[in-house]
């Protein structure tokens, strides 16, 4: 063993990361070790805290309290709850800062393939949140995989039993794609989502 025992865990344990190979997690400790004291001080505190961090009680989202900021948020538009498979997904459309409504996390997505069934995920507490709530909108935003559109279907299949207003984000070619390298689902879904530009009422 070259590094110290705790090293190797902390690389471990981050190329388990989707996304990371082991070698971009060994640079990333290395990189860490390099820090000056009180740069490193700040993240081994960070790291600490991790202990306290446990789901949203409402939605899901990682939080040290038993509601998130997001659902303890006065501004935020209570009647509406955008679903999203991971806390990162949340993430990412927050940055945007354009919605201003709640969210669900589901915690993946419906696989039989890898045996993942509605009960596995946070979706009867979906539900729950809606009748409580009286939520009137609701958004899902998982991603266009075929377990992602098996997901919206079963959601919306039920939401709609329930009476609210279901949306599902619009997904197409992206930004500075091209057609020709568009796979078969996203020119599909292009196409479905397409809206009136000009013309028309």
């Amino acid at each position: 063993m070259i590094y110290p025992e705790n090293l190797e865990i902390l690389i471990e344990f981050l190329s388990e990361v989707p996304g990371i190979s082991e070698r971009a997690a060994e640079r990333a400790v290395l990189q860490l070790s390099k820090l000056p004291q009180e740069r490193r001080r700040i993240v081994v505190n960070a790291l600490k805290e991790l202990e306290e961090l446990k789901p949203c009680k409402e939605c899901g989202l990682p939080s040290k309290e038993e509601l998130c900021y997001v659902c303890t948020d006065p501004e935020r538009d209570r009647k509406t709850v955008l679903v999203v498979e991971q806390p990162r997904d949340a993430v990412s459309i927050e940055k945007l800062g354009e919605y201003k409504g709640l969210y669900h996390v589901l915690g993946g997505v419906i696989s039989p393939l890898e045996d993942i069934s509605p009960e596995d995920l946070n979706i009867e507490n979906l539900f729950k949140r809606i009748r409580k709530r009286s939520i009137e909108k609701v958004i899902i935003a998982v991603n266009p995989t075929v377990e992602g559109e098996a997901t919206a279907k079963f959601l919306t299949d039920r939401l709609t039993k329930l009476g609210v207003k279901v949306y599902r984000i619009g997904y197409g070619i992206p930004y500075g794609g091209t057609i020709d390298s568009s796979d078969e689902l996203t020119l599909r879904k292009a196409l479905e989502d397409m809206k009136l530009i000009s013309g028309g009422e």
